[in-house]
């Protein structure tokens, strides 16, 4: 069917927050700051906190006043100074508590309105911003958290990291897009960052960039694709320019805040034609690269590697990214102590990198001190979860803490094995912990009973990966009663210990099972009569 034209007034009928950006560039409230902070919460126009995100600020749940500050920090790097004055931030004005996200960011809760102009004073005093981590903009930039360090990276990327961070960071024009845009820059032989979820992905070649383009999860999950090019490092800020006005100038894919990702645009025009399109704005054809190259393997880079310098990077598992503001100062007192620096990771974790051969076990022995593991168990350390409960307005149930208590109770029946698949569990069908691409993917939902009360839930997919062969989930139950929730993804565990061919991992051996066996051995387990979930990905 013939695609129609969409003009822009169209657009501003029906998309709000286009109307909201064309009245007034949210990147104004920079200048209006400080006067917008002084006024009463609540006689604050609803326009005014929408603006807001583009400065990395959005309502906590409930919304009376506490807002979540999201900070910006290109490929995970800290230094021990801003690390720690982001400990010290946290303790004063968000109640102690701070969170790593997926995209190497770190965000804090509880700080109030009138106390905005302060933090991002103090953050910008150690020159971390918080510009970009929301709104419709291009979203922190990540990288393998070792870039720069690795022995086997194909090259050190973080040049290229900050060229990209520093042509967007703050240009009104690419902080008008159709919805948020997220980039990857990789040489790491791992691909760590998971690049074939991202829009827009670099992957080092042959001392260039071959492209991936159009990945998401979110209701329509979608594996990118590959852009059969390569690009000089120096060229990477002019062709992502050129990717995004393609997308930016066709009004069509700003009509629905739901379909206003660039994944559409690739569904709809195919990768040759947008190659086309984006090279007629460059003005030149780009050179053909076909090999699409393939991770080593999989890695968080959780435990102890040697770097190319001859020092180790020392990584720790931080469940569910959960830290205190006086832990972060601890791990910053203890980095400065050994003159190395911090590097967050895709999975909620962080690395102390720059240490000294000799003092590894001096690392090794403080996260311990802490209850910490340095051990690559995928369990521990490959396991994420979303915000959820009880700040995100979107989110229905609880993650991380439920995240915790599951990995609690597998522990406690089958053992400290390190072949557990990982856990990924999410609040909403936003998918921020990548339910979708997940081992073992839960998404907390509601269930009616039959007197008409309602409880929660969650929904459970299986067989989702990333690396070598990426797929997405199957639905495998849906609107499993919390209170069984536990027992279920036990014995979704132990069938697969019980049933595996040798060296099969979790997302081969659900590719090619019965799933109606699988079920039945569940409710022989659980005592309930559930049935195999049939739906399937949206999108």
């Amino acid at each position: 069917m013939a695609q129609r034209d969409v003009s822009w007034d169209e657009v501003y009928r029906r998309n709000i927050v286009e109307r909201i950006k064309r009245d007034k560039h949210p990147l104004k409230l920079l200048e209006e700051l400080e006067e917008l902070c002084k006024r009463n919460y609540h006689d604050i126009p609803e326009e005014e906190f929408t603006r807001l995100y583009w400065l990395g600020v959005v309502h906590d749940r409930p919304r009376v006043g506490y807002m979540m500050v999201r900070l910006r920090i290109p490929g995970g790097i800290l230094t021990p100074q801003q690390l720690r004055k982001i400990g010290e931030v946290s303790m004063k004005f968000g109640k102690n508590y701070a969170e790593i996200t997926v995209r190497q960011d770190i965000q804090l809760h509880w700080v109030k309105l009138a106390d905005l102009p302060e933090v991002f004073r103090a953050l910008s005093d150690v020159g971390i911003t918080t510009l970009g981590t929301e709104g419709d903009t291009v979203r922190n930039i990540t990288s393998c958290p070792l870039a720069g360090l690795l022995k086997d990276e194909a090259f050190d990327v973080r040049p290229t990291v900050f060229e990209l961070t520093k042509a967007f960071i703050n240009d009104p024009v690419y902080s008008d897009l159709p919805r948020k845009f997220k980039i990857t820059v990789t040489a790491c032989p791992y691909q760590c960052s998971v690049p074939e979820i991202n829009d827009l992905s670099f992957i080092g070649v042959d001392h260039g960039y071959t492209v991936l383009i159009g990945g998401g999860l979110s209701v329509a999950p979608r594996i990118a694709k590959h852009l059969p090019i390569i690009i000089e490092p120096d060229r990477v800020v002019e062709l992502t320019k050129a990717i995004l006005d393609v997308w930016r100038s066709e009004p069509k894919y700003r009509l629905s805040r739901v379909r206003a990702r660039i994944k559409f645009m690739i569904d709809d025009l195919g990768v040759d034609r947008f190659r086309e399109l984006v090279e007629a704005r460059l003005g030149y054809r780009l050179r053909d690269y076909p090999h699409r190259p393939l991770p080593k393997g999989k890695t968080d880079h959780v435990g102890v590697e040697e770097l190319i310098d001859g020092s180790y990077s020392v990584g720790i598992a931080v469940p569910a990214g959960m830290l205190s503001g006086e832990l972060l100062i601890r791990i910053a007192d203890l980095a400065d102590e050994l003159d190395a620096e911090i590097r967050l990771t895709h999975r909620q974790n962080l690395l102390i990198v720059g240490v000294p051969g000799g003092k590894v076990n001096r690392v090794a022995d403080f996260a311990r001190s802490l209850g910490l593991s340095t051990r690559q168990s995928p369990l521990d350390a490959l396991s994420i979860a979303c915000t959820g409960d009880p700040y995100c307005n979107f989110s229905i149930g609880d993650t991380k803490a439920f995240l915790l208590e599951l990995i609690r109770y597998i522990r406690e029946r089958i053992g400290d094995r390190e072949d557990l698949p990982p856990l990924h569990i999410v609040g909403c069908p936003h998918a921020c912990a990548w339910y979708w691409i997940g081992n073992i993917g839960l998404m907390a939902t509601t269930l009616r009973t039959q007197d008409g009360a309602v409880k929660k839930a969650y929904d459970i997919l299986l067989g989702g990966d990333y690396g070598v062969d990426p797929r997405i989930g199957k639905p495998i139950l849906r609107r499993v009663p919390v209170e069984y929730v536990k027992d279920c993804v036990l014995y979704i565990i132990q069938y697969y210990l019980e049933r595996r061919s040798p060296g099969e991992d979790f997302a081969r051996f659900v590719s090619r099972i019965d799933p109606e066996d699988l079920v039945k051995y569940i409710n022989e387990r659980v005592g309930l009569s559930l049935s195999l979930d049939r739906s399937k990905p949206h999108g």
